[in-house]
């Protein structure tokens, strides 16, 4: 099939999990803000659940389908939505393969699929980091991998990694990060009943770093994740 002529590639999630919790809401909540609607797929998206709840009031919608992708990349399967292309152009993330995300990429694919999972990220006796491997769930339809480095990362922050290598050229080894970043209530914010913790670590994630009011590095979150993250 011919190359996606233009809009960028296509970012496509495929749901894993079971409904649709609040971790998941709020993620894909962030990759709709950055991601064009046009250009990002949701796929086993659960029937009960309206996408429309991704975005503001009379935004468009990102696209959503409840079949499985393998059910919907041939052609014609799809009437109403976005042009998926064959398995020769569509490269799966995912942290065991052997290849790094590189800038060209964005010529030689035009969908990258991401799994909406809440994996675990396990410690390796050499202190490195690795995961409880559900990508493992969906691996096998899938002809091209990349991975993204060494850690462990959420759906959207590995979205908006691969969105900044492909659409900007910019090599992974060049966009700043943060590892294991530690998250703490505000000294004047008292913590409710509901509330689990005064901090916690994030530890073998990795999240993409911005500059915060005083020049302070900090981590690129959903709205709304360092409170849920918090009362957890």
């Amino acid at each position: 099939m011919a190359r996606r002529s233009k809009g960028g590639p296509l970012y496509i999630v495929e749901h894993l999990e079971e409904g649709l919790g609040e971790w998941c809401r709020l993620e894909y909540k962030h990759m709709a803000s950055f991601v064009p609607p046009e250009q990002l797929v949701f796929v086993r998206w659960p029937n009960e659940e309206d996408v429309k709840q991704l975005v503001p009031k009379d935004a468009e919608a990102p696209r959503a389908n409840t079949k499985r992708l393998e059910e919907l990349v041939p052609p014609g399967t799809w009437p109403d939505g976005p042009t998926l292309p064959g398995w020769d152009r569509i490269c799966l993330l995912d942290m065991n393969a052997e290849e790094a995300l590189q800038p060209n990429d964005v010529a030689k694919f035009d969908a990258f699929v991401f799994g909406g999972i809440l994996g675990n990220v396990i410690e390796n006796e050499d202190g490195s980091y690795g995961s409880d491997d559900r990508t493992s769930e969906i691996r096998a339809a899938f002809k091209h991998r990349r991975h993204l480095g060494p850690w462990q990362m959420t759906t959207d922050s590995a979205m908006l990694y691969t969105q900044v290598v492909l659409e900007h050229a910019c090599p992974l080894a060049e966009i700043p990060g943060i590892e294991s970043p530690e998250f703490e209530r505000p000294r004047d914010c008292k913590r409710g009943p509901q509330d689990a913790s005064d901090s916690v670590c994030m530890e073998g994630f990795r999240y993409m770093a911005r500059r915060g009011p005083e020049g302070e590095w900090e981590p690129i979150l959903p709205d709304g994740m360092k409170e849920l993250l918090l009362a957890d």
